[in-house]
């Protein structure tokens, strides 16, 4: 018996040493996938992601030009020029073709040229004076975004190959490229034709990690380099694309069983087109991260005034509310100015839930990356994404926006794919095939919803009248939404009828006043809503002809902005206007605008000087006027305008 076993143990193979290896993983498929031709094979998934954009946002294709559509396109004098203006839109700020001069309005600067490049040729191939050019734009918009879902299902059939038998209908890489699709979040970002900053970024980031994937599946070096050309096409559109010089190593590692030295190498091409755009950046702008200017203007930085404590709250509090907006995508505005989302402080239970949840998620994703878990992964994808528009690190201008979650979103998509087509039939024992038959009710439930509410959503887009009219019921706190409102009231439908019957105007003029003064109420320094409160009380003067009520408005305004060069120009011209008003009134104006507040309190005898001659014209030989100019001649060391205007006031008394 003891030679038997003897004997066996000599046939039996011997044991290899145990190594630390890492838990076996599939590699991607990608290349296998598409030897056996994708198209061929994917065609219908492709076209139903295709036709569900275009279904659901073909309507904005009748749409015309929004908010910063004109800092981006028709005002932009850059794009405006069409090829010729490209050399103009790579070497400066975003916003500099608008403005035509360096401004800091917002931190870090804007410097996302590709998107405005794409309007360029638009114009260059079409001309600027094409009255479809803006219908061109927004279908682009929706081409693109079908685009980067049938993109974004191409890799995840990479990254998650169909099982033997299963149903590609019934498939992470569907479902989650379908949720994408459907997400009314979206709407924004493909709706307002300056969204397209944010496709091109993502396109641009997912191009790069689909070539990285290539190139280990095929070990061509092009692949490597295309991966980096990708990567600096999707940051020069925008700059979140940065992060996936994050995500796309995690998705090497998380997917695929190649080494850490190996994914660190192919990290390399990513790194140097982040410096690449670093350095451009760098050049168009004069400055990196921030510009060494403090912008106080509440508009641009709505942290202005608030403690540390206060600001890193109110930032988680719209954290959390991101995380809510993705599972419930409603309400839905494009205002989310101060103070439609609220300054809090860490007595707020909704900022300290919404930390808790950070913290929970962050640290489960890192304990469990290491397992490969779905889950984990998505987390981190999220968080990665997440940061740069997080108010964190650098600000984004505003406390939060929809579009800001854009790029994120993609990983709750995959992980709602995930959780149908592959976690819910283990929860519940049954096999993917029966499982796609039980789904069918709850996933065509939420299908349902989020088109539903994308459809519903998207005109809103049409105009601004009917944006801002939403924005003012949803984020009814916020001084730019009531701003906006006015604005849209003001010149699509009072100035249409400023001549016209008095019973019209006047319920317009009251709901215009209602607003402006509810968005000076919540922001009394907010200088575009000082402007149109300008104009809301012309409106109401035309009305009621009620001058000192119109002078008091004027001189509120000029008091919070007395050098604003629009309300300016517009208080200029009605000067002129009233020239034939009531002498009395108008010169007591002049008096208090010119002498009382520019010369005394202002101690500015220019404009002084203008305001008092107003009065002048009006009345030739007013003794106040005449009184007042004479000091004020004085003070500008006119003696020869000081000794004339003295002796007419004399020759009066």
């Amino acid at each position: 018996m003891a030679a038997k076993q003897k004997q066996q143990a000599k046939q039996a193979p011997a044991k290899t040493p145990a190594r630390n290896t890492r838990p076996a993983v599939a590699a991607p498929v990608l290349t296998a996938t598409f030897q056996r031709g994708f198209w061929r094979d994917n065609w219908i998934p492709a076209l139903l992601l295709m036709v569900s954009a275009f279904l659901l946002y073909g309507i904005s294709i009748s749409y015309g030009y929004m908010l910063d559509d004109q800092l981006v396109i028709w005002q932009n004098a850059y794009v405006q020029k069409g090829f010729a203006g490209l050399g103009d839109i790579f070497a400066y700020d975003s916003f500099m073709g608008y403005f035509q001069k360096q401004q800091f309005l917002l931190e870090g600067g804007r410097y996302r040229p590709l998107s405005l490049a794409t309007f360029a040729a638009e114009i260059g191939i079409f001309g600027k004076d094409n009255p479809n050019l803006v219908h061109i734009s927004h279908f682009i918009n929706i081409l693109l975004y079908g685009a980067t879902g049938i993109f974004l299902y191409r890799i995840l059939l990479g990254l998650f190959p169909l099982k033997e038998g299963g149903r590609w209908y019934f498939s992470v890489p569907f479902l989650a490229s379908m949720i994408f699709v459907l997400h009314p979040l979206h709407s924004e970002c493909v709706a307002n034709i300056k969204g397209r900053d944010e496709i091109l970024a993502l396109l641009g980031s997912l191009a790069a990690l689909y070539a990285t994937l290539k190139y280990f599946d095929t070990n061509r070096t092009l692949w490597l380099l295309l991966s980096g050309l990708f990567l600096l096409l999707g940051v020069l559109s925008k700059e979140n694309a940065l992060t996936f010089v994050a995500v796309i190593p995690l998705t090497v590692y998380f997917f695929t069983p190649v080494s850490g030295g190996r994914n660190f190498g192919a990290s390399i091409p990513l790194l140097l087109a982040a410096m690449v755009f670093i350095l451009i950046r760098y050049k168009a702008l004069g400055y990196m991260i921030s510009h060494g200017k403090d912008t106080v203007d509440l508009m641009n930085n709505p942290f202005v005034g608030m403690t540390g404590g206060e600001r890193l709250a109110t930032i988680f509090l719209t954290l959390g509310w991101y995380i809510k907006l993705l599972f419930v995508p409603h309400p839905l505005t494009h205002d989310y100015y101060p103070y439609h989302v609220p300054k809090v402080g860490w007595t707020d239970w909704r900022a300290l839930l919404s930390l808790a949840l950070y913290l929970g998620m962050g640290i489960w994703a890192v304990m469990n990356v290491k397992k490969r878990k779905v889950p984990a992964y998505a987390i981190l994808f999220f968080l990665f994404t997440l940061s740069i528009v997080s108010n964190l690190f650098v600000s984004v201008g505003t406390f939060m926006n929809e579009r800001f979650v854009y790029m994120p979103s993609v990983a709750f998509c995959i992980l709602g794919g995930w959780f149908f087509a592959r976690k819910l039939p283990e929860l519940i024992h049954e096999p993917q095939d029966r499982m796609a038959i039980l789904s069918v009710m709850p996933l065509a439930i939420i299908a349902g919803l989020f088109a539903y509410r994308t459809f519903t959503r998207v005109p809103d887009w049409k105009d601004p009248m009917a944006l801002n009219k939403v924005a003012v019921e949803v984020s009814h706190e916020s001084a730019r939404s009531h701003c906006f409102y006015v604005t849209a009231l003001y010149k699509d439908q009072y100035v249409p009828i400023k001549n016209g019957d008095p019973a019209i105007k006047k319920p317009l003029v009251d709901s215009m006043e209602y607003h402006i003064n509810r968005s000076l109420q919540i922001y009394p320094d907010y200088g575009a809503a000082l402007i149109m409160k300008g104009a809301v009380a012309a409106a109401r003067f035309d009305l009621d002809h009620q001058l000192d009520k119109f002078f008091h408005e004027m001189e509120y305004i000029m008091e919070k902005i007395p050098y604003n060069p629009n309300f300016r120009d517009f208080l200029d011209k009605y000067m002129d206007y009233l020239n034939g008003s009531n002498a009395d009134k108008y010169l007591a104006f002049c008096h208090r605008a010119g002498y009382e507040f520019f010369f005394k309190k202002k101690n500015d005898a220019k404009t002084a000087e203008k305001f008092l001659l107003y009065g002048l014209n009006r009345q030739y030989e007013d003794i106040r006027i005449l009184d007042d100019l004479t000091e004020v001649y004085t003070a500008l060391g006119n003696t020869a305008k000081a000794a004339e205007m003295k002796a007419r006031a004399d020759a009066q008394r």
